[in-house]
């Protein structure tokens, strides 16, 4: 019986010990190559789980293993226990932290952060990890693009320090692209472009939340600051079919760089879209919700549109 617990807790340890590393290499990628992310910020989240299951299925392994074979001799089995009782502190240890900072997530999410009155609004640690991008150099993110991107090169940003790019898919189609400069203050600035005519998709937001206005143009601004202190100042519009975000990692309320971030919005040229013969739905009203009502499919479709609906990199402007 002895003999048979020590094998079931030596194979799983090892098991559990495989299925961390494997998933956490899986989330690295996904992470990094997906999302963004950087790298450094993704070890710093990922290390502490990691260690904590490696920790757990080490622990196991060993019980197992002491359980498994005949007593050691007396040096090599009193260092063996050290060495366990030390792995089991760790992993009490790590179990604490990651237990308190889970409990602040979900303390956090039952209680968010009330809204600030000075121009910015509160929200919890990790929610602004979506505008933390990881750059690349800027021929490698360009490289099979599916549309032009505007050219800087007359803009402001020419005089700001390139830091790269980083290009993404949507529905399979590499239609966006992030760009971020290094402002004279130190702040990180990105630019993101989506050309919607390259992959099909179309984006749509209540006027009432627009108020902002970029040559003309409706625009929406968010000001957002975690309980840390980190903040993102985030500006977006929409011009024809390029979707653009342009944020800074600033609280534009504390950092007077608002006149310079709508400056910079305001300096890009008109983008020429992917697809300059894209033949869009109209809409036929607006529902209870104020969304825009599409017309539904016609009953018969041409084996482009079929194939358009299929792979979107067959569409028939492409």
């Amino acid at each position: 019986m002895r003999r048979a617990l020590g094998t079931l807790l030596w194979l799983g340890g090892y098991l559990a010990c495989l299925a961390t590393l494997l998933a956490g290499a899986v989330y690295f990628v996904g992470a990094v190559w997906w999302m963004h992310a950087p790298p450094g910020d993704v070890l710093t989240v990922a290390a502490l789980p990691m260690a904590l299951l490696l920790g757990a299925g080490w622990l196991c392994a060993m019980v197992g293993r002491r359980l498994r074979s005949a007593p050691s001799a007396p040096g090599f089995g009193a260092l063996r226990t050290w060495l366990v009782a030390a792995v089991g502190m760790a992993v009490v240890v790590a179990c604490a932290v990651l237990g308190h900072d889970a409990w602040q997530m979900v303390e956090c999410g039952r209680n968010p952060p009330v809204q600030d009155g000075d121009g910015f609004r509160r929200v919890c640690n990790g929610d602004l990890n979506r505008f933390d991008i990881s750059f690349t150099s800027i021929g490698r993110a360009t490289r099979k693009l599916a549309f032009q991107p505007v050219d800087l090169a007359r803009t402001p940003f020419a005089q700001l320090e390139p830091l790269g790019g980083q290009a993404e898919a949507v529905t399979g189609i590499r239609s966006r692209l992030y760009r971020g400069f290094r402002m004279p203050g130190g702040h990180t600035l990105t630019l993101s472009e989506h050309d919607m005519s390259a992959d099909g998709v179309t984006t749509w937001r209540a006027p009432k939340d627009e108020p902002e206005r970029i040559n003309g143009l409706p625009a929406r601004l968010t000001v957002l600051e975690d309980v840390s202190g980190t903040a993102v100042s985030h500006l977006s519009w929409v011009e024809g079919r390029r979707d653009y975000e342009l944020w800074v990692d600033a609280n534009i309320a504390r950092v007077p760089l608002r006149e310079q971030l709508f400056a910079l919005a305001a300096s890009l040229p008109r983008a020429v879209p992917a697809c300059p013969g894209e033949k869009l739905r109209e809409s036929i009203g607006v529902d209870e919700n104020g969304f825009p009502i599409r017309p539904s499919l016609p009953h018969v479709l041409t084996v482009e549109e079929m194939d358009a609906l299929g792979d979107r990199s067959k569409r028939p402007c492409k």
